[in-house]
This record gives structure tokens, sequence and C-alpha cells, in this order.
């Protein structure tokens, strides 16, 4: 796994009013293929994506689905976006039906993580439904390696810890909330991805890059984890990449 990923959202839909990015085109047909190949070509070994995030997941399969073999791939169940809103269903029959449809659309047999797209209510998810088991019928299925949790509480967080293998945690220098849940994280050997390292495109990446960057395997806390940035465009993602190599 690369210390950097690609974060897949920005390639399936336009980014909502949160992202500094708002009102930027999502990238053609043409521009999600030439983004999609130069990515890995940067040695960038895993891409995030998420049926929640429109054309994402088919764009995907369609462009790299050959390229399988090259690259980690982490999707999650729970969120969908039907006609442009967000709803969720953490039911057994809608998270089966949902990563089958991903499974179609990326052209693969197995993804190597399922992450629970948890809401803000992400406690009542582990509470009220069988979000966890499913997630574990998946995994013994084959239908991927690994599982784990992208949630938004700390509470919640904590709970995940003890079923996942892998867990998506906001963690930025605008945002250090989250370390002691990280630190708790890689004291069960759980793979940790940071999102939203850029603050949604709000911070200078020199900046934000760096302080993730500096948290090499020398900080004990700090050794299995992976930075998630995103764009939409190739030549950012090089300077991104690049700067991130530079900085570590």
């Amino acid at each position: 796994m690369s210390r950097l990923g690609f974060g897949a959202y920005q390639i399936g839909r336009v980014a909502g009013q949160k992202y500094a990015s708002v009102g930027s085109p999502m990238p053609n047909e043409a521009e999600a293929e030439l983004l999609l190949h130069g990515v890995l070509d940067l040695g960038i070994t895993l891409i995030d994506t998420a049926p929640a995030y429109g054309l994402s997941e088919e764009r995907i399969g369609k462009y790299i689905g050959n390229r399988r073999d090259e690259y980690n791939l982490v999707t999650k169940v729970g969120e969908l976006t039907v006609e442009g809103t967000c709803t969720f269903d953490f039911s057994s029959q809608g998270m089966r039906k949902s990563i089958e449809q991903s499974l179609r659309a990326l052209q693969t047999e197995y993804v190597d993580c399922i992450l629970l797209h948890a809401p803000p209510t992400d406690l009542a998810v582990l509470h009220e439904t069988d979000a966890v088991e499913t997630l574990q019928q998946f995994q013994q299925e084959g239908k991927t390696k690994t599982i784990g949790f992208s949630g938004k509480t700390v509470q919640a967080q904590e709970e995940a810890i003890a079923w996942s293998d892998v867990m998506m945690i906001e963690y930025s220098i605008a945002n250090q909330s989250n370390t002691e849940i990280i630190a708790s994280a890689f004291a069960s050997d759980i793979t940790v991805l940071y999102k939203k390292v850029l603050n949604s495109g709000h911070l200078e990446s020199r900046e934000a890059l760096e302080f993730v960057a500096k948290k090499t395997p020398s900080d004990a806390v700090f050794v299995k984890h992976c930075a998630v940035i995103g764009s939409s465009k190739l030549d950012r993602m090089a300077q991104n990449t690049q700067l991130f190599n530079e900085l570590e």
C-alpha cells in the first residue's frame, strides 16, 4: 500500500458546497480515463471509492479494471446517492444489493476493503442494525479481504476498533481531534486511511501534506497508514504526489 492514496470522489460527481472545488465540472470520460491511469502510473496503489460517489465505481471498472492487480481497492456500503440525494440503507438486504452492484461496476470479483459509510448517527448504525455482521459475511464469502469503518463520532469509532481491519478516520493539521483514536487503532494492528487530509480542499497542499508525511514509521503510533487525497485534475495529483514524496 502506498503512503498516499487516491480518493475517487470527484471523478464521479460534482463536489458539494462543503468542498473548495464547488462549481468545477466533473471530468468527462476522456479526462477520467487519463486521470485514473495517471494515478496508477504515479505509483499510487490505493483507490478509495463508494456507491455514493456517482459514476466513480463505474469509471474505475471501465478504465482500470484491466489493471486490477496494481492497486488496493476500497469501496463502501450504507450510503447511496439517488437522483442527487443522499440516502442510507444498512439493512442486510440493502447492503448485499449495494456490494453486488459495486462489484459489477468495478468489474472485479472482490475488493480489498469494504467500509461502512456511516452517517452522523453512526453509533445507531452499530447498535441498531446488522451492518457489522453483514460485513463479516461478505468477508467470509470472499467479496472482500478486509472490512472496516468510516465514521463520524469518537464513540462509534472507539467501538469499531473491536471488529475493524481498516478504519478511515478524519485527520489533518486542521482537525487533530481523532489522534487518540488513530493511536488506539494502530495499537490494535488496524490499518488507518486518513480522510480530509486537505480539509476538503481548504488547506494549502504543502502544509497539509507535510503534516501527514512527517508521521513516518519512526513514530511508534503512526505506522500503518495511508493519506487519501483526491482531485479532478491529473496535473494536480502529480504535483501533490511529488510534494508528498519529497516531504517524506
